[in-house]
């Protein structure tokens, strides 16, 4: 991530009288856009465009949904050349806000489709460790096993058969 994108992520998370929430989601839909197309994201970099254009195109569709503070932060991107940093600070802001409200994401990944109610024990297991609301999705992956990941809170677990057999052959190796 850009220490630039990190900045803006900061100063979005300072401004007060609006809502984060909100704001996030305009920002996704926006990074989201970026992201998916490999034009739009070659016409926010391009040297050849000027930035009023690229604002022209890209947020004043949106200026009537989103905060006035939220378009004069989006009107220094542009005139700064950094509307292509959209996708960064979506991440950031939204890793900010998870650590605000003290919520998090991650993944289940296992071969098999996992029960909800299996899911559910798991999140409510992990959010008595962490302290913190957690809500689990699932994968599915070629994993002989479970992993379970929530990278902004730095926890992985991973049962694999292949580590308990391991983890078994060590424990039986040692009692001898």
């Amino acid at each position: 991530m850009s220490l630039v994108a990190k900045k803006y992520a900061k100063a979005l998370m300072e401004l007060e009288g609006i809502n984060l929430e909100d704001t996030l989601s305009a920002i996704k839909a926006l990074a989201e856009v970026i992201n998916s197309n490999s034009e739009v994201e070659s016409f926010l970099n391009s040297p050849l465009i000027r930035n009023d254009k690229k604002y022209e195109a890209l947020i004043t569709p949106l200026e009537e949904k989103l905060d006035e503070k939220v378009v004069n932060l989006f009107k220094l991107m542009a005139q700064k050349g950094r509307l292509a940093l959209i996708p960064d600070l979506s991440a950031l802001l939204s890793k900010e806000i998870m650590l605000k409200n003290n919520k998090f994401t991650g993944t289940v990944e296992s071969k098999d489709e996992l029960d909800v109610s299996l899911i559910e024990k798991l999140e409510k297991k992990l959010q008595s460790y962490s302290g913190s609301e957690i809500k689990l999705e699932s994968k599915k992956s070629d994993l002989d096993g479970i992993k379970v990941e929530v990278s902004d809170l730095g926890l992985e677990l991973n049962f694999s058969k292949e580590s308990v057999k391991n983890a078994l052959i060590e424990h039986i190796q040692k009692a001898l």
